[in-house]
């Protein structure tokens, strides 16, 4: 288990302010509870009547909130109750959210607090499927705002899901029987986000099912149709590799009941995309004790000088419901300053955790020492929007990941940037922007449980520390992409006192991956990395899997159950593992830990890479 939470570490990181420092250093609040029932009621539900007024209170928030702040006031308090909003707008600079604070700008010594607490702020967003995304709530060239205690949820709930019924393998389809307040769609587009969520009765993720994720076929549906009689529905699937795999009686007695659905399970069908809260080019943003309960409705940070806060946040279902989905994990996108993360709570995503990056700039033509960068819109709205003299970027091979070396920025206008050197070197090039890649974060003292993906890691520094993550479909993922637009190299990287249960239980899933696939050895090493403290159960292969890492411990750890999953699962696979596995690294000291291999699935410790790995073998089978 991890460490008591780090009360005498409380004020954070270096580049909080002074009044970010004494909320993070406030106690603690339990997030509420993760009991799940088919048989729950139903979430709030309002007659048109009482919809009406709520907008009409929605309409006064806005002005509230700028006369108080404008005034000078040290804080506003909006009214407790119900207010509902429509679906965002769009124009020449963009999306602007159903609800959007813009501008809101005061000195660090003297910030802004909105005070929400006991408001429930609704959406009323369209079910448009995937790519389409709508926008809840916003705060765009804010800085030094204090958003405190609101909920968040969505008027209509944008997917499908609720109880099996029953499993037709040979029809290739899953009979459910709808949960209460929702609808299907009359059409689906069949792009990227039309796949099912599976669960089991009681709430928990079928983490070991995320292996059928791989590729993109065998978790994704092709229709929903009536069903046996009303309110049933049959859901049917593109690939039959769902009920293959389901028949596996070796898959069945690796995974027991987390790997199998089952009459009375559950399943997610996921279609519409939302943002929750957004932060948009702000600095020193803190979202204290908010709930969000939008289904895939996740939070981001794109650009800025960053250096926000999330305290004591939740996103996930509403409690107390017979919903399953709710809130989705965090994009940070191109932020000066990495985010803080403290006793925040994520259930029931059907994506990420959360992704921290850059983004890369692809380079389109050079002159002297001028570089004009491919017009991507994410690059352009973030880090080109918030670039600056003085800026280093790390100029890297586009094809072979090859380092070609550094430049500063020395002058800009709209369409490149003067570097002071020739870029002459630098016409295959793609461009690391250090400066624009959320360094420093912290993530401490969460909780991530039943979650579809991965906490996705593309740059550093950063530390994740004294959290637990539970029934996770993937892992702690390290990696570096570089032909994509999403980027960074992830250096610096601390991963201490954490607990991993069922976190990436595929055979072969490791619950810490770190690796750059795409170019072989000519990216730069990542690392050097920390890992140290944590306890990890139950991972579908070893529980650590870094290649490509220059330096950095794997000290005093505790491992329980690697490789028994692949083992039974997949008995004709050779039995050669170990807990941690290293492949083409150097400098990393791996000392002090324990495994417990219960059913004996591991070979001796032969290499020497891992030499580091004590046995504690009481309790064998």
């Amino acid at each position: 288990m991890p460490a008591a939470p780090l009360a005498a570490e409380a004020p954070g990181p270096p580049h909080l302010t002074a009044a970010q420092r004494l909320i993070a250093a406030a106690p603690a609040v339990p997030p509420p509870s993760s009991e799940f029932r088919f048989d729950s009621p139903l979430g709030p539900r309002f007659t048109e009547p009482k919809q009406d007024a709520q907008r009409v209170a929605g309409r006064t928030i806005l002005p509230l909130v700028w006369d108080a702040c404008h005034s000078g006031a040290p804080a506003v308090r909006i009214p407790p109750g119900h207010y509902r909003f429509g679906k965002e707008r769009w124009d020449r600079d963009g999306v602007i959210p159903a609800l959007e604070f813009k501008g809101l700008q005061r000195p660090p010594e003297d910030p802004f607090t909105i005070d929400a607490t006991g408001s429930t702020f609704w959406f009323d967003l369209p079910d448009d499927q995937a790519p389409t995304a709508h926008f809840a709530l916003g705060f765009k060239d804010c800085r030094n705002i204090v958003f405190r205690g609101a909920t968040l949820d969505r008027g209509t709930r944008g997917h499908v899901e609720g109880r099996i019924i029953q499993l037709d393998a040979t029809g290739r389809r899953i009979e459910i029987e709808l949960s209460p307040g929702l609808t299907v769609p009359e059409a689906f587009n069949h792009n990227q986000e039309q796949r099912i969520v599976p669960f089991k009765a009681d709430g928990r993720f079928c983490a070991p099912l995320y292996a059928l994720q791989a590729g993109g076929e065998r978790l994704a549906y092709e229709s929903i149709s009536p069903g046996t009689r009303p309110g049933r529905y049959w859901v049917a699937m593109r690939a039959p590799a769902l009920f293959e795999t389901l028949r596996d009686p070796d898959w069945r007695r690796a995974n027991g009941d987390l790997g199998v659905l089952e009459p009375g399970d559950g399943v997610s069908c996921v279609y519409a995309v939302s943002c929750a809260i957004e932060l948009i080019g702000c600095a020193n943003v803190t979202v204290d004790g908010v709930h969000v309960y939008l289904p895939k409705g996740w939070a981001a940070e794109w650009g800025g000088d960053g250096g926000h806060l999330w305290k004591n946040c939740y996103l996930g279902p509403r409690p107390g419901t017979s919903q399953w989905q709710g809130g989705e994990g965090f994009m940070f996108c191109a932020t000066r300053r990495g985010t803080t993360l403290d006793n925040v709570t994520i259930r029931h995503t059907a994506d990420d955790i959360a992704n921290i990056h850059g983004y890369w700039g692809h380079v389109q033509t050079i002159a002297g020492q001028r570089v004009t960068f491919e017009p991507r819109p994410e690059f352009r709205r973030t880090v080109w929007r918030d670039l600056a003299i003085g800026d280093r970027l790390v100029f890297h091979h586009k094809t072979s990941g090859r380092r070609l070396g550094e430049a500063i920025v020395t002058a800009s206008d709209a369409d490149a940037v003067i570097l002071d050197r020739s870029a002459e070197p630098f016409a295959e090039a793609i461009a690391e922007w250090p400066d624009h890649a959320c360094r420093g974060w912290t993530i401490q003292n969460c909780r991530f449980e039943d979650d579809y993906q991965r906490l996705l890691i593309q740059t550093g520094s950063g530390i994740v520390r004294n959290c637990t993550f539970t029934r996770l479909g993937n892992a702690i993922e390290l990696n570096s992409v570089m032909p994509y637009v999403e980027g960074g190299v992830p250096r610096d990287i601390t991963i201490v006192d954490n607990s991993f249960t069922d976190v990436n239980p595929q055979p072969h899933g490791a619950a810490i991956t770190v690796h750059a696939r795409s170019f072989g050895a000519g990216l730069p090493p990542l690392g050097p990395i920390v890992i140290q403290g944590n306890t990890f159960v139950g991972s579908g292969g070893p529980a650590i899997q870094l290649e490509g890492v220059d330096g950095g411990t794997i000290v005093d750890n505790r491992f329980e159950g690697a490789w028994k999953r692949t083992a039974v699962a997949r008995p004709q696979e050779p039995r050669q593992r170990e807990a941690v596995c290293l492949e083409r690294c150097t400098g990393i000291r791996v000392e002090r830990n324990v495994v417990v291999d219960q059913g004996r699935q591991l070979a001796p410790d032969s290499s020497p890479e891992t030499s580091g790995l004590g046995r504690d073998d009481r309790g064998a089978e």
